[in-house]
Formats: C-alpha cells, sequence, structure tokens
C-alpha cells in the first residue's frame, strides 16, 4: 500500500514539475521586439452599476501618455440602476473623445451578457486598435502606449499582466494568488503561441482581426466570454500571433471579491466557460488538478500511515518551491512578492475550491453583476 501511494505521489510530482517546466521555458521564449507606430485606439469598457468606480477608471484611461487624437474612449453603460450615468454625461461635457452608450434592456434575442455590451461597444468604435478594461479598473499613465507598443506586424492580439489586489474579506489574498497564476499560465503558455487564458480588463485586438474572425459571433450567448474564449476562436481562425506584455507598468489592478457570496459569483461565472474550451486546454487544466491533489493526497495519508514521510515531505517541499520561484517573477512585476508568503496555504484552497465550487460553474443560472451588486 505504501508503495503505490509513494509511485503516485512520485509520479504526479514529475507530471507537475513537467507542467512548471513548460510554463518556464514558455516565458524564456517570449518575444520582446516593440514598435513605434501609433495606429488608431477604441478603448472600451462595460460599466453595469459601477458608480463607485467609474470615475477614477475614467481619470486613469483620459489621462494617457497616448496621443489624444488618436484614441477615443466609449463607455457601455449597461442597464445601470445606480448613479453610473449621471457620472460619465459629467464627463462627457469636458472630454472631446469620450463616448457612451446606453443599454437600458436586453436585446431582441434576450441577451443581457457582457458580450452584447461589448459588441455594442466595438461597433460604435472607429480605432484600428481595439482595447477593453473593466469599469473598476485603473490603468498606469502609458497603459495604452505600452499595449501599442507590441502590435509589431504580425500581431492580432496582446494580453496583458491582470493581477488582484486584496479587500477586506479574508480570502481576498488567496483570490489575489488566483491572478498570479493565471497570469503565469497565460504568458507561459502563449511563449509557446498556445492561447489558453487571458483576462478582458487587460486585452487589446486589431478592428481587422475582430471582424475577421466574426466578432463574438458562436460565443456571443455566454456570460464571461469576452477573453479566453474569444483568445482561442482567434487562435484557431487566424494566422496572427497573440503576444503576452509582461511588463509591471502595463499591468491592470482590479480589487478582490469583497465577500463570500460576491466570490462565489464571480467564480461561478468563470468555471461556467470551461466546458466549451478546446479539449488540449481541458486537459491541461484537469493534468494539473489531478497531480496537485494526488501530491498532496499522498502527503496527508503518509502522515496517519507514519511511514515514507520525509519522501513525500520532499516532494512537496520541491513542487511548492519550484511554483514559488515561478511565481515570483510575475508577483515581482506587479510588486505582490509579500502573497508568496501564504501561497503553501493556498494550495490547499485551492483543491477545496476545485472540488467545491467547480460544480456549482455548471449548474444554475450565470449572472452578470458588479460589486456594487453584493454590498450589505
Amino acid at each position: 500500500m505504501l508503495e503505490i501511494i509513494t509511485s503516485i505521489g512520485m509520479f504526479s510530482a514529475v507530471i507537475y514539475l513537467l507542467i512548471l517546466l513548460y510554463l518556464a521555458m514558455g516565458i524564456i521564449r517570449t518575444k520582446t521586439e516593440e514598435t513605434d507606430i501609433q495606429p488608431s485606439v477604441s478603448v472600451i469598457v462595460a460599466a453595469h452599476n459601477e458608480s463607485l468606480n467609474i470615475a477614477p477608471c475614467l481619470d486613469s484611461i483620459l489621462n494617457q501618455s497616448y496621443p489624444q487624437d488618436k484614441t477615443e474612449v466609449i463607455i457601455v453603460n449597461d442597464r445601470s440602476q445606480d448613479e453610473t450615468e449621471l457620472i460619465i454625461d459629467n464627463y462627457i461635457k469636458i472630454c472631446n473623445n469620450l463616448q457612451v452608450i446606453n443599454i437600458d434592456a436586453t436585446n431582441n434575442m434576450g441577451i443581457d451578457n457582457k458580450i452584447n455590451a461589448l459588441s455594442k461597444g466595438i461597433a460604435k468604435s472607429k480605432g484600428d486598435i481595439i482595447i477593453t478594461t473593466d469599469a473598476d479598473c485603473i490603468v498606469s499613465k502609458n497603459w495604452i502606449k505600452i499595449i501599442i507598443s507590441y502590435f509589431t506586424l504580425n500581431t492580432g492580439m496582446v494580453v496583458g499582466l491582470s493581477p488582484i489586489t486584496p479587500t477586506a474579506w479574508w480570502l481576498s489574498k488567496f483570490v489575489c494568488i488566483d491572478a498570479l497564476v493565471a497570469d503565469l499560465v497565460a504568458s507561459g503558455s502563449l511563449g509557446w503561441k498556445h492561447a489558453v487564458t487571458c483576462t478582458g480588463r487587460n486585452l487589446a485586438y486589431r478592428r481587422s482581426v475582430y471582424e475577421a474572425v466574426g466578432g463574438f459571433s458562436g460565443i456571443d450567448h455566454l456570460i464571461s466570454v469576452d477573453d479566453d474564449l474569444f483568445m482561442q476562436k482567434i487562435a484557431n481562425s487566424s494566422s496572427v500571433g497573440i503576444r503576452y506584455m509582461l511588463n509591471g507598468d502595463s499591468a491592470v489592478f482590479s480589487p478582490s471579491p469583497i465577500n463570500s457570496k460576491h466570490f462565489i459569483s464571480q467564480r461561478k461565472r468563470h468555471i461556467s466557460t470551461a466546458k466549451y474550451f478546446s479539449l488540449p486546454v481541458q486537459l491541461g487544466y484537469g493534468l494539473t488538478f489531478i497531480t496537485k491533489l494526488f501530491i498532496i493526497l499522498s502527503f496527508i495519508i503518509s502522515i496517519f500511515i507514519d511511514s515514507g514521510l520525509s519522501i513525500h515531505i520532499s516532494m512537496l517541499s520541491l513542487t511548492f518551491i519550484s511554483t514559488i520561484i515561478l511565481l515570483y517573477f510575475i508577483a515581482h512585476k506587479t510588486k505582490q512578492t509579500s502573497l508568496l508568503f501564504i501561497y503553501p496555504i493556498w494550495e490547499f484552497y485551492y483543491i477545496l475550491n476545485q472540488i467545491v465550487l467547480g460544480p456549482m460553474g455548471l449548474l444554475g443560472r450565470i449572472n452578470w453583476d458588479s460589486r456594487h451588486d453584493f454590498k450589505v
């Protein structure tokens, strides 16, 4: 029995370390060339009940170092019931390059998701490059300038760092580590030209590419697919390059969920799209989870049977240390290295999170909500 447990644990550790090696080599392969061409840009922001966040978001977007005569900002106010529209109207009075689209009801097909809002914003926009972010985000002054510098000749899409900042909620720091891991996976896989994941709050693509793949058609009935599945669609439908910006100054931060209800709603929305991922992406995520699970289970079992514990401690330590080293590369760029002190605990949170919330993402109604909707 002990030999079987040890063998499973060791095999899982080897597979997991190979996954880490794949990500590390992908980061090393990431190209760094830039361009100084300055095309026209359209920044699209979908907002739903964001009266508490929209002003600082707009301040950061409207005060970019990129030429204002080549930048337009379009806010899609999607059925907000707070003062979002009023705040935006005040900005429009003083900003010539800002426009607003107000959505008062679902479209003719009854679709009320974020994709519908983004589609309307893009339809009204004119820029050669489309950039999306969220209404609860604040971007750096050089954000647009850095993004555009990555659009070399054959680049069709650019993905950026999307860290999360902690809130007062007790699990928020673990969610911040979730984001670091997601950025690690995104950057490492794109280094191999494998489109796995990205985040819509720091995403840009050429209008010509958006139109060539038919926009969000085919995925426009879903709630949370304006990032991962759209990137995978571009990768599968065109020959353009997709690049990752490993540049801390272009990172776009978003606040962590503010309570358990907000977290569960958000996580269900993200998990609900996993079943639409390509088979290789599903297998990659599944293999990562299973290897982590077996490594930790074999360690726990070895404690109770009081045998082979040193071997399992060594395996667990090796996988943890290797992961921390890679995560440090990402966390250093986002100035979040202090989060790595709780990483070992995060591993247990991750396993429980997947086991408990995974099935929930495949059941029940999924909604597009703002953090305003979860305030108590």
